[in-house]
């Protein structure tokens, strides 16, 4: 027997599915799924998600669709962009430890540093974050890097924009139909 579907509740068996409670889905008789919706006032304007509170419904929006940056290692261009100029030493400073590399630039030392110390080019290339904190996480774990001015720098050199989503069609404000 497949569901039949009415709007935001599925039909199974004789009991009622809200499908905006993605995460833990609810059984519910027609009279306690009413008293479940009309808890849940607030809609996703990018999907079916429903919230209590207005907060809630934003913070939701902000944290998985409107995500302005990411970051990866694949925006650093090679290995010339893990490394930033010191000014005070006039030395380079690799992005992922801090060390000091003299100038003018010895690549093949430089390069062999990136690949033995940080496995520079052997993560998840395709791996995005979305937060600074976690992409940091991925260096300490992934890269052996190490926290300092230094990061903030590489950290700059993997940001990329990301593309804006567009609302639901049928999203016309944050209250749900009928509230």
């Amino acid at each position: 027997m497949s569901p039949s579907q009415h709007g935001s509740v599925s039909h199974w068996q004789g009991s009622f599915v809200c499908n905006c409670c993605l995460k833990k889905p609810g059984k519910f008789n027609i009279q306690t799924l009413r008293l479940h919706e009309a808890e849940k006032q607030y809609t996703c304007a990018y999907c079916p998600k429903r919230f209590k509170n207005k907060n809630e419904a934003e913070r939701h929006q902000n944290s998985l669709h409107l995500r302005e940056h990411s970051w990866s290692c694949t925006a650093l261009s090679g290995p010339e962009a893990a490394f930033h100029q010191n000014s005070v030493h006039g030395a380079d400073v690799c992005g992922y430890c801090g060390d000091e590399f003299s100038n003018p630039p010895q690549w093949n030392i430089r390069a062999e540093h990136l690949n033995h110390v940080h496995k520079f080019g052997k993560c998840n290339q395709a791996k995005k974050f979305f937060r600074a904190d976690h992409f940091c996480q991925h260096l300490k774990h992934s890269h052996a890097g190490t926290s300092g001015k230094w990061t903030n720098l590489l950290e700059a050199a993997c940001m990329k924009d990301e593309p804006l989503l567009e609302r639901r069609v049928n999203s016309t404000n944050s209250r749900a139909p009928g509230s």
